[in-house]
C-alpha cells in the first residue's frame, strides 16, 4: 500500500486507538506519480516536495484536534508553513489543479485535504473505508485500515510520500541528521556566511555506492547540481585537478561548498557496517571498499605483506584506500566496534587529503570567492527510511587556502541541433534512455531487478544523464573519475555487482564528455552563471597538452602520490593516441573519440576480470561520448558500442 505523508500520520493517529505503536515505525513504499510528460523533472520534484510538506502540515492539524498527545505530533514548523506552502505549491506546476479542503469539518477530516489530484492522472475509483488489506503488525497503517480506520476515499496508490525516520541510525551515531535536516542546516549556515544560492556550486566527495546518491539529489534541489569529486569509500580521488576544474565552473562572483565523507550502513537490527538493499533478500557490507581496506590494514598490522599502489588504473583506487587507512591500523585494532570506528578513521584520512587539495587548488576560486567544506559520515539505512549524515566539521576557507572560521552550528530540455553537425548520430538524453529501455526489454531484462553503473566524468554538467538513468533504474552506482575513466576499477565493479537485486543484471554506461558551445565549437561550453564558459572536458584538454608535450620530446610523467594520480592515469592512457590526435583536422573533436577507445580497453579488462561477481545475471555495457550543451538545451550521447556479456565475461551479442 502506498501512503501519503499526511495520510500516514493521520491514520497513525487512528491506529493509536487500537495499539500504542510509535509513529516512527511507519515506513513508506514506492509511489508512482503521474504528471505531464512535458513538465521539467526539476519542476515536478519541487512541486512534489512542497505537496509532501503540505500533507504533513495538515496531518499535524488533524493530530492536534484529535487530542493525540503532543509527543506524537508532527513538526510544528510544518504546521506554521502550511498556508504558504500550499499556495506556493499550487503555483509550482500546472499539473496541480485541486487541493481538497475539510479542516473546518473536524480534526480527522483535515487528513482528507491531502487528496491532491494531478492533471493527466485523475484519481482512480475511491478506496472504500471498509477496504481490506493484508494484516500487518498491530499499530501499522495497514493494520489500522484492516481494523476499520477510514481512508477518506483516497486513492492510496497515487499520492506523494516521505521517508520515515530511522532511530537506529541516531542510536549508532548520536548527533546524526536526516538528509533533509542536513540540507536545511547547510542552507541556513551558508546564507549566514554570505553565500548566494544562485552563485554557489556544490562539489561532493561521496562513495560511488548507489545508496549515496539521495543526498546529492537533495543538495541539488537547493544548489542546482553537484560536481562529483569522490571515488571508492568517499575519498576525493578527483584530486586537486578536479577541485581546480570545479572552481573554474563557479558562477561569476560566487563561491563553492564541498560535502565529503565516507559512508556506513546501519541495518534494521542496528548492526553497523551492513544494510538491507533494494530487491535483495540479503544485504551486505556497506561500505564494501572500506571493509575490504580494513581487512588489508588488519593483515598488515598483524604481520602481513604491505602492498604497493599499482602503476595501473585497473584497481589503483582500492589500493589507495588501503594505503590511506594504514596509519589508523592500531586505532582500528583497539576499537570496541571496528565497523563503527572505521568511518571515523576514514573521515580523518579523507580530511587530510581534502586539506592537501585545498592547499594546492584554492587559488582557482576566483575573486572574493570562498570554499565552505562540510565533512562527516554518511549513514545509509534500509529502503523506505531517511538516510542520515553525521556532520563532524564545517569550515570556511579563503581562496588562498587559509582557514577563516568554523561554520558548524550547535526539465525537459530543448534539442540542440548543432551537436548533430559536430557528432552525427548523437542522441538526446531522452532518446538514449528510450534506446536503452527498448534494447534491454528485448533482451528480457526487468528494470526493477537491474542496477545501472555509470563511469562519467566528475564535472557537474554530466549529472543530468545520471538523473535520467536513475528515473528508470531507481539510482546509479558511480564508477567514474576524471575524464570519465572508470577509476573505481575492478573493486567498484565487484561492489556494484554485489548490490544487484536478486535475479537481476547490471548496465554499465561509460564514456568521456565534450562540450559543444552555442557557436558549434567542440571542447568548450557555456556554463550556468558564468559570462565566459571554458574547457569541457578540462581534464581531457590538460591530458592532450601533456601528450603533445611528450610527442614533442618531453619526458613522460611518473606515478605521483595520491593527491593527483587520476590525472596522471588520464595522460598515460591517452599517450598511445598521440599521433592520431596530432594528425586530426580538429583535435578537440577527435579527443573524446580517442579517450573513448582508451576507456573501452580498461572497461573490457574490468568486465573480463569481475563479471563473475554478477551471480546469475548479465552485463550490458554502453559506451560512447557524452556531449554537453549550453544551459537550457538537452545534452546528447553518441553511442559507439552497446554489448552484452554473460557473467563469465564472455561477449554474447551487440545490442546496438
Amino acid at each position: 500500500m502506498k501512503l501519503t505523508a499526511g495520510l500516514t500520520l493521520l491514520l497513525a493517529a487512528q491506529s493509536a486507538a487500537f495499539a500504542p505503536v510509535p509513529t516512527s515505525q511507519f515506513s513508506r513504499a514506492d509511489v508512482s506519480l503521474s504528471m505531464g510528460a512535458d513538465e521539467p523533472m526539476s519542476k515536478r520534484k519541487r512541486a512534489l516536495k512542497k505537496l509532501t510538506k503540505f500533507a504533513g502540515a495538515l496531518a499535524t492539524v488533524g493530530f492536534a484536534a484529535s487530542g493525540v498527545p503532543s509527543p506524537a505530533l508532527a513538526s510544528t514548523r510544518a504546521a506554521r508553513e502550511a498556508a504558504s506552502t500550499v499556495t506556493t505549491a499550487a503555483k509550482s506546476t500546472n499539473d496541480l489543479i485541486k487541493v481538497g479542503a475539510g479542516i473546518g469539518a473536524g480534526a480527522v477530516a483535515a487528513g482528507a485535504a491531502v487528496a491532491t489530484v494531478m492533471k493527466g492522472g485523475s484519481a482512480k475509483a475511491a478506496a472504500a473505508s471498509s477496504s481490506k488489506v493484508a494484516v500487518k503488525p498491530s499499530g501499522s497503517v495497514e493494520w489500522s485500515v484492516e481494523q476499520g480506520a477510514p481512508t477518506f476515499k483516497l486513492d492510496l496508490d497515487t499520492l506523494p510520500v516521505v521517508e520515515a525516520p530511522f532511530p537506529q541510525a541516531t542510536r549508532a551515531f548520536p548527533g546524526a541528521l536526516t538528509n533533509s535536516q542536513l540540507v536545511s542546516m547547510m542552507e541556513e549556515v551558508l546564507e549566514g556566511a554570505g553565500y548566494d544560492k544562485s552563485k554557489t556550486l556544490v562539489a561532493t566527495s561521496l562513495c560511488c555506492d548507489e545508496v549515496n546518491r539521495p543526498l546529492e539529489t537533495d543538495l541539488s534541489e537547493v544548489y542546482n547540481t553537484n560536481f562529483n569529486m569522490g571515488g571508492l569509500a568517499g575519498f576525493p580521488f578527483g584530486g586537486s585537478v578536479s577541485f581546480g576544474a570545479m572552481a573554474a565552473h563557479i558562477p561569476d562572483g560566487g563561491s563553492c561548498a564541498v560535502v565529503y565523507g565516507p559512508h556506513v550502513g546501519v541495518d534494521h537490527d542496528g548492526s553497523i557496517g551492513t544494510v538491507e538493499r533494494r530487491g535483495r533478500a540479503n544485504g551486505g557490507a556497506c561500505c564494501g571498499s572500506a571493509v575490504a581496506a580494513s581487512g588489508y590494514v588488519s593483515g598488515v598490522f598483524n604481520g602481513g605483506a604491505k602492498g604497493a599502489i599499482p602503476d595501473d588504473a585497473l584497481d589503483a583506487q582500492q589500493a589507495m584506500v588501503g594505503e590511506s587507512l594504514l596509519p589508523y591500523a592500531e586505532r582500528l585494532e583497539k576499537a570496541d566496534n571496528t565497523m563503527k570506528e572505521l568511518p571515523f578513521a576514514l573521515y580523518d584520512a579523507q580530511t587530510d587529503l581534502m586539506k592537501q587539495i585545498l592547499g594546492a587548488s584554492s587559488g582557482a576560486v576566483a575573486g572574493e570567492g570562498t570554499t565552505a567544506v562540510l565533512g562527516g559520515i554518511q549513514i545509509n539505512t534500509p529502503p523506505g527510511f531517511s538516510d542520515y549524515y553525521l556532520p563532524l566539521s564545517f569550515d570556511l576557507y579563503n581562496n588562498k587556502g587559509e582557514y577563516v572560521k568554523d561554520l558548524l552550528p550547535k526539465t525537459v530540455a530543448k534539442p540542440f541541433p548543432t551537436v548533430e553537425n559536430v557528432y552525427p548520430g548523437a542522441l538526446t538524453n531522452a532518446e538514449l534512455s528510450d534506446k536503452i529501455t527498448n534494447a534491454l526489454s528485448k533482451a528480457g531484462w526487468d528494470e526493477k531487478k537491474s542496477l545501472v553503473a555509470t563511469s562519467l566524468c566528475c564535472d557537474e554538467v554530466n549529472r543530468p544523464l545520471e538523473t535520467d538513468l536513475s528515473a528508470i533504474f531507481d539510482t546509479n552506482f558511480h564508477m567514474g573519475g576524471l575524464a570519465g575513466f572508470p577509476f573505481g576499477g575492478a573493486t567498484s565493479f565487484g561492489a556494484m555487482a554485489s548490490h544487484i537485486p536478486d535475479g537481476g543484471s547490471c548496465l554499465v554506461v561509460y564514456g568521456p564528455h565534450v562540450g559543444v558551445d552555442s557557436q558549434g565549437n567542440a571542447g568548450t561550453v557555456e556554463r550556468r552563471g558564468r559570462a565566459n564558459g571554458g574547457s569541457c572536458c578540462g581534464s581531457a584538454v590538460a591530458a592532450s597538452g601533456y601528450v603533445a608535450g611528450v610527442m614533442g620530446g618531453d619526458a613522460p610523467a611518473t606515478l605521483p602520490d595520491i593527491v593527483d594520480a587520476q590525472q596522471y592515469f588520464v595522460g598515460k592512457m591517452l599517450l598511445p593516441y598521440g599521433d592520431r590526435l596530432e594528425k586530426a583536422s580538429d583535435k578537440m573533436v577527435e579527443l573524446p573519440l580517442a579517450l573513448y577507445d582508451a576507456q573501452t580497453e580498461l572497461i573490457k579488462r574490468i568486465v573480463t576480470e569481475k563479471a563473475s561477481a554478477v551471480s546469475d545475471g548479465e552485463v550490458a555495457v554502453l559506451g560512447g561520448v557524452q556531449i554537453n550543451t549550453p544551459e537550457g538545451y538537452s545534452d546528447y550521447f553518441l553511442p559507439k558500442s552497446f554489448d552484452l556479456y554473460d557473467n563469465k565475461g564472455k561477449f554474447v551479442k551487440s545490442l546496438m
